[in-house]
């Protein structure tokens, strides 16, 4: 079951130490929008540090001779705020990936995005860079129409949720105000 985590602790893996967020920096097309992923899981953050130095080294924001033991592993404390709005997608079931599908591509399930569009912070099952092939070829219909109970059953069965981990999208301002920095980790070390 996917909830915020006891401790209130996230993880957030990149290339830089992330204390000051800003949403304006997010990129769109991910799992469930535009905002600021975390995870309470600090293995998939750290697995998360290579792809990010990669990615940045292509767009010219780092040097192309920074390691990977470089990068950083960003760590927040969340504060429990009630004006918020949290939606948790417990299962990786019809509904998550149909919302997922919808933030890859706007054609699909505006319905969904209009549902979830006031929400400040959704969380859910991750797709990795490992199941983002699964999500984009349900998206492009290669395992029939999006939506219907033969491609949400394929894809479903393909993306083996249970070995899924969590992710949530801290979507808006008031979202961030409940993270705290703690501090960060550098990737390559073994504190």
């Amino acid at each position: 079951m996917i909830r915020i985590p006891d401790d209130g602790i996230f993880y957030h893996g990149s290339y830089i130490e992330v204390s000051e967020i800003d949403l304006s920096k997010c990129r769109h097309g991910l799992d469930f929008g535009k905002g600021f992923y975390v995870t309470s899981s600090l293995q998939q953050a750290q697995s998360y540090v290579p792809a990010s130095v990669r990615k940045a080294k292509r767009r010219g924001i780092i040097s192309g001779n920074m390691k990977d033991s470089d990068g950083r592993v960003s760590i927040f404390k969340f504060l429990p705020n009630p004006n918020l709005f949290i939606h948790i997608f417990e299962d990786a079931d019809a509904e998550w990936l149909h919302f997922a599908a919808c933030n890859r591509n706007k054609d699909l399930f505006p319905e969904l995005r209009k549902k979830f569009a006031m929400v400040d912070i959704i969380g859910g099952k991750v797709a990795d860079d490992q199941t983002a092939i699964t999500l984009n070829n349900y998206v492009s219909g290669t395992y029939g129409l999006p939506g219907t109970e033969q491609a949400d059953r394929i894809t479903i069965e393909l993306l083996e949720p249970e070995r899924l981990k969590d992710q949530f999208c801290f979507r808006t301002e008031d979202a961030l105000r409940s993270l705290q920095f703690v501090g960060s980790e550098r990737y390559g070390s073994n504190e």
